[in-house]
């Protein structure tokens, strides 16, 4: 009877008031019925539940069912972003929500699942408006929040498991908004293509994933010595659980608990000096046995790249912050970080005056090609390189800086991103618009059938009015690097 008069209510809802105003959109969840809105040719449905609020007694535990709800649950905005940092302020524990986007009408239609950047500390989904690739790809986006920072990987890969709770969704609920639960491709940027990647060797999302996107971060992602200008130690986002069990026993006694149910009972404000402490997730866990960069990977096709000047952004970020590297400054800088000699040879082959004098450009390009030839993509597939000298980079730098095709720079050309200008903006011109079209079109080709239309193995360098093979080894100075080493 309860489903009998589940299928009534959808069936009002779905009565047109009168010709003129067709009803807005519903679906019915294992969880009960959702009512999205119409936007110029498709369908969303924003801050749907995928798991339990983890508060209270469920923070730092699995992600658990959302509760069920009778009637129509409205669902026209998005879910807060996750906890995380102060400087966040519409952020939330409870946060396991996800925006459906579909084209109007789909059935059958391939489904992509998408990870924000942003390590695995800060960010959020819904920054990301997939409309422009929902429209032209005809494909159904989902983008999911999940758990951060101290929140999501204290003691345990929470933050992992709620985006298997979310593929788990995915499977079980998305034929109802038009897409096809048998050909899901996950996609991520940065820190969402490192989780991206380790869901690939992760027993628990075993069969959920059917394709994989990972730009700008692998499984042997990390940052080396002094990847800031000021100095900082080496970082892995994968740590073993050692590590992590004395990083928690740490935490507890800075905050006066024995145990994680003292730690339950905390106010979120107590955690905020920790926070920043919880930026890796664990391996030697049962969520992920083994370290990504070794363990054995789902055999699914793979779409992954870079960006042509990938760090000039971290220095940027220095610039921003009050310190732009001058050509006076810079070789002192790659001498710590690499040592007097190999400093030198860095030096002769990555001149100042190459970029204009700007040590921070110079720095940015260093620590680009050194990373790029030290890890690169490890999986094997299908690669890019972004590559737009002109694109707009993901914060906004100083005028006279020059960004290139920086970290995050290809991410306005799938989506329109929260703080930055959508491509139909004067920023844009027809030729970066055209190269946009063409990125969707090979996204979406991919999650369609596995291939975006290159040959695999073959590097693709996009960039306006130049879209063909690149010999990434040559532009990134391997060679070099190689015999540095």
């Amino acid at each position: 009877m309860k489903r009998i008069a589940s299928l009534l209510t959808m069936a009002l809802l779905t009565m047109p008031a009168c010709a003129s105003e067709p009803a807005e959109p519903t679906a019915e969840t294992r969880s009960g019925v959702v009512q999205g809105v119409r936007d110029d040719g498709v369908t969303r449905f924003r801050g749907i539940p995928y798991a339990a609020p983890p508060v209270g007694d469920l923070r730092w535990r699995a992600p658990q069912e959302p509760a069920a709800w009778n009637g129509v649950r409205e669902s026209s905005g998005s879910g807060p972003a996750c906890a995380q940092g102060p400087q966040r302020k519409d952020a939330a524990e409870d946060c396991l929500y996800l925006d459906v986007t579909a084209p109007a009408d789909a059935e059958g239609k391939p489904v992509i699942v998408w990870l924000h950047g942003g390590g695995f500390s800060e960010g959020a989904g819904f920054d990301y408006d997939p409309k422009r690739m929902v429209a032209q790809g005809d494909v159904v986006v989902v983008t999911v929040e999940f758990r951060l920072g101290l929140y999501g990987f204290l003691g345990d890969n929470y933050g992992f498991l709620d985006q298997q709770a979310a593929l788990r969704w995915v499977r079980d609920n998305i034929g109802e908004f038009g897409g096809d639960p048998g050909n899901v491709t996950l996609m991520g940027q940065s820190g969402g293509a490192i989780g991206a990647c380790a869901q690939l060797t992760a027993p628990g999302a075993r069969g959920l994933i059917h394709r994989a996107i990972l730009q700008s971060g692998d499984c042997d992602a990390g940052l080396p010595k002094d990847f800031t200008p000021t100095g900082s130690a080496p970082f892995d986002f994968f740590r073993p659980v050692a590590e992590t069990n004395a990083l928690v026993r740490s935490t507890m006694t800075a905050l006066g608990c024995a145990d994680l149910d003292c730690l339950r009972g905390l106010p979120v404000a107590r955690f905020e000096k920790e926070y920043a402490k919880y930026g890796a997730a664990t391996y030697g866990v049962a969520s992920l046995p083994k370290d990504p960069a070794v363990a054995d990977h789902a055999k699914v096709p793979v779409l992954a790249g870079l960006t042509r000047n990938e760090q000039r952004l971290t220095s940027g970020i220095f610039a921003v912050a009050g310190w732009r590297m001058s050509a006076r400054e810079y070789p002192g800088v790659i001498a710590k970080a690499f040592g007097a000699e190999a400093g030198a040879a860095i030096v002769r082959e990555y001149p100042a005056a190459r970029y204009g004098g700007d040590g921070a450009v110079a720095w940015g390009d260093v620590f680009t090609d050194s990373m790029a030839c030290q890890t690169g993509t490890s999986l094997p597939g299908f690669d890019y390189e972004f590559a737009d000298p002109d694109a707009q980079p993901l914060i906004d730098l100083p005028k006279d800086f020059d960004a290139g095709a920086s970290h995050g720079s290809e991410l306005p050309m799938l989506f329109e991103v929260a703080g930055r200008k959508p491509i139909t903006s004067d920023y844009y011109t027809d030729a970066q618009r055209d190269l946009a079209a063409k990125m969707i079109g090979y996204w979406t080709a991919f999650a369609r059938s596995g291939d975006p239309g290159w040959p695999a193995g073959q590097t693709m360098g996009l960039a306006p009015g130049a879209i063909g093979p690149v010999d990434v080894e040559r532009e990134h100075r391997c060679d070099f690097w190689r015999a540095l080493r």
